[in-house]
C-alpha cells in the first residue's frame, strides 16, 4: 500500500513537472562590432543565460559606429548594448542598466599607449603631477566618462569625435594635439598588436574606479533580474573568471601588473 501512494505521488509530481509552463526566451537584438573586441562580452552573456537554463534568442546588428549603437539603443531599434557606466547613461529615462561590473573593473586598471620616442619622458614619471608636467595630451573619444577622471586630475585631454580607429594614427603623427592612449588591462596588448608603430609604455599603471555595464533598453527592462541573476551565478560558480582569464589572461600576464608604478586617480562624480 506504501508503494503504491509512493508511486501514485511520483506520477503527480511528474505530471505536474512536465505541464509546468518552460520560461520564456528572452528576445536580445545588440549591438556589436565585428573585429572581436565584443566577444567576451557577448559569451559572458550567453553562458551566463545557460548557467541558469534561461532560454534566449539573440539578433546582432553588427558594424554600426559605437555613437549610433547607443542612438539605437535609446530609441528602442536595439535592446540590448555594453558600455562604460556612466551616470548620464544611468540617469536616461530610456535606458535601464543591469548592475553587476562586467570586467570586475579592470577596464578602470589603464596603461599607455605611447610613441616609442616619449618612452623617456613617462619612465621619469612618479605622481600624477609629473605626468602633468609632461605637458603630453590623453586622448579619449567624446563624451567618454573617462574624460571626467582626467580633467578632475587637471591632466590635459583630447576628445576624438571621429572613428575611434583614426586616433592611432594620429597619435603616432606627433602633430596632431594628441600624444597618448590610456587604454584598458584588457584591450592595450590587442590594440598594440595591430598598431606597431604604437607601443605600451612599460612604468606606470593608470588606476581609478570603472567598469563596463549592460544597458537595457526601457522596453526590455523587465529582463533586469534575470541577466542579474544570471551574471550572479557566473559569479558565484567561477565562470566570469573563467572567461575574464580566457579572453584576457595571457595579455595581462604580459603587461607585468605588479612590477608597475600605480597612481590613484579619483572616479568621475556620480
Amino acid at each position: 500500500m506504501r508503494f503504491i501512494c509512493f508511486f501514485a505521488s511520483t506520477l503527480l509530481i511528474s505530471a505536474s513537472a512536465l505541464s509546468a509552463p518552460a520560461a520564456a526566451p528572452l528576445e536580445l537584438r545588440i549591438a556589436v562590432v565585428s573585429d572581436g573586441r565584443a566577444a567576451y562580452f557577448v559569451r559572458l552573456l550567453e553562458e551566463s543565460l545557460k548557467l541558469i537554463h534561461q532560454p534566449y534568442h539573440i539578433d546582432y546588428v553588427k558594424d554600426i559606429p559605437a555613437r549610433r549603437m547607443w542612438w539605437m539603443l535609446e530609441q528602442g531599434d536595439i535592446n540590448l548594448f555594453y558600455g562604460m557606466q556612466s551616470p548620464e547613461k544611468d540617469s536616461s529615462k530610456q535606458l535601464v542598466r543591469v548592475r553587476n561590473g562586467l570586467s570586475n573593473g579592470l577596464i578602470g586598471q589603464r596603461v599607455l599607449l605611447i610613441r616609442p620616442a616619449d618612452a623617456k619622458a613617462f619612465a621619469q614619471v612618479h605622481t600624477v603631477n609629473d605626468l602633468k608636467r609632461t605637458g603630453l595630451t590623453a586622448g579619449f573619444g567624446a563624451g567618454w566618462g573617462d574624460t571626467k577622471v582626467w580633467k578632475a586630475a587637471g591632466l590635459p585631454l583630447y576628445e576624438h569625435a571621429a572613428p575611434w580607429n583614426t586616433i592611432y594614427a594620429m597619435v603616432a603623427a606627433q602633430n596632431r594635439n594628441v600624444d597618448y592612449l590610456p587604454r584598458g588591462v584588457i584591450e592595450v596588448m590587442e590594440e598594440a598588436r595591430s598598431h606597431p608603430e604604437l607601443v605600451v609604455e612599460p612604468h606606470l599603471l593608470i588606476e581609478y574606479r570603472a567598469d563596463f555595464a549592460f544597458y537595457l533598453n526601457v522596453s526590455a527592462a523587465r529582463y533586469r533580474p534575470i541577466i542579474e541573476r544570471a551574471l550572479k551565478e557566473a559569479e558565484t560558480t567561477g565562470l566570469k573568471a573563467r572567461l575574464i582569464d580566457e579572453a584576457f589572461g595571457a595579455d595581462i600576464k604580459a603587461l607585468n601588473l605588479n612590477r608597475r608604478l600605480r597612481l590613484r586617480l579619483a572616479a568621475s562624480p556620480d
